[in-house]
């Protein structure tokens, strides 16, 4: 089997990252500078930190976007790439969690033309003379500094949520600096641990063979997941805690662990992105949520990686993978059902047809339907 992996991004990574920032930007040669977050981030420092650092580069009033939501809305990223294209803007930074990077994407996408940015699902060509990226995460969880994807919610209309991969929209700097990560709220670092596992673990587990390389990079930042999260929600000021997290999520969503010679595939993923379109639900908690139960579904087909997952990551011979997994989510504290998330049931079905929009979720390992994506809800409710 051949793959090609991009590796674009210059990675800067550990604590006191962030201060090479004035230097980057000096680097990336525009002017025009957007940076992209959500209020919270303003309230914890970071944005005033970056202010200051891009402008010792020689970059003055840059123009601040802070209207990023969870579960970004379509309408909030047209909104941003009408003020990216009237200010002109060649040059963005994405400052927060997956959220913010991700709508960072998507403004940059659509500031380089006037179409609404639904219309750019399902494209994968070239961006014309689109701004350059550098990406800050401030919270170990979504990878999506690594990656070109952008996942944005049609809430106003069909409550479709689904991702915008373009190859221009990957970063030129990612800076992971583990500090910001201190001033995350408990339950954010809980889901953004969980969000990190299930990107591992579900390419894992859809693996078609086994592979001595990929399997082991897997395996050793899930266990350092399940290693460290806990340390992380009991002790939020252990930084080594926060690193091997940051690292991890670094990891996670990057070519390395996601392509090789025994590719998976992401269809859990497809399954809570639509309910949390569809409810606004907390991505990282829905997939705490419902992640047991799709390991249940995919099991006669990948029974033999049900084991190893329960064996390599937990360290569980008692037991499956699925076993496993739930013992572990409830000793975290995340024991959480549907009906915690605001999930109605009546729905179950006709938000299981929407996740079979998705690319992702034609290719799990056994069949998908709108009743057994529902049946999947069902069980976790």
């Amino acid at each position: 089997m051949i793959t090609t992996i991009k590796l674009t991004p210059k990675l800067i990574f550990g604590p006191g990252a962030l201060n090479q920032l004035t230097d980057e930007a000096k680097a990336i040669g525009r002017k025009k500078l957007m940076i992209i977050t959500y209020p919270d981030i303003r309230k914890a420092g970071h944005l005033d930190r970056v202010i200051k650092l891009v402008e010792k580069a020689g970059i003055s009033d840059p123009v601040v976007f802070e209207k990023v939501m969870p579960n970004p809305r379509a309408t909030m990223i047209d909104e941003g790439a009408a003020l990216a294209r009237k200010e002109k803007v060649d040059f963005i930074i994405g400052l927060g969690g997956g959220s913010a990077m991700d709508s960072a994407k998507c403004i940059g996408l659509g500031s380089t033309g006037t179409k609404p940015i639904w219309d750019y699902i399902g494209y994968m060509g070239a961006a014309e003379n689109p701004p350059l990226f550098i990406q800050i995460p401030t919270m170990a969880g979504t990878g999506s500094e690594m990656n070109v994807a952008g996942v944005i919610t049609d809430w106003e209309k069909t409550h479709e949520k689904t991702a915008i991969g373009v190859p221009d929209l990957l970063a030129r700097v990612v800076i992971v600096d583990p500090e910001l990560t201190l001033t995350v709220p408990k339950r954010q670092v809980a889901a953004g641990g969980f969000d990190i596992l299930t990107h591992l673990a579900e390419f894992y587990l859809t693996a078609p063979e086994n592979s001595f390389v990929n399997d082991g990079l897997k395996e050793t930042m899930m266990k350092a997941v399940v290693k460290y999260l806990p340390i992380a929600l009991a002790k939020p000021d252990n930084m080594e805690a926060r690193i091997q997290l940051s690292w991890a999520s670094n990891v996670a969503m990057s070519g390395l662990a996601r392509i090789g010679d025994n590719y998976g595939t992401m269809a859990c993923h497809g399954i809570e992105e639509a309910m949390s379109g569809r409810f606004d639900v907390c991505h990282g908690e829905g997939l705490a949520a419902i992640f047991a139960a799709w390991i249940r579904n995919i099991e006669p087909a990948r029974k033999e990686r049900n084991l190893m997952f329960a064996r390599n990551v937990f360290g569980r011979t008692d037991c499956d993978g699925a076993t496993a997994f739930e013992d572990w989510r409830d000793s975290v504290g995340m024991n959480l059902k549907l009906r915690h998330l605001g999930f109605d049931l009546t729905y179950a079905d006709e938000v299981g047809a929407i996740a079979l929009k998705q690319q992702r979720t034609q290719i799990n390992p056994t069949p998908l339907t709108p009743k057994s994506i529902g049946d999947i809800y069902r069980t976790c409710y």
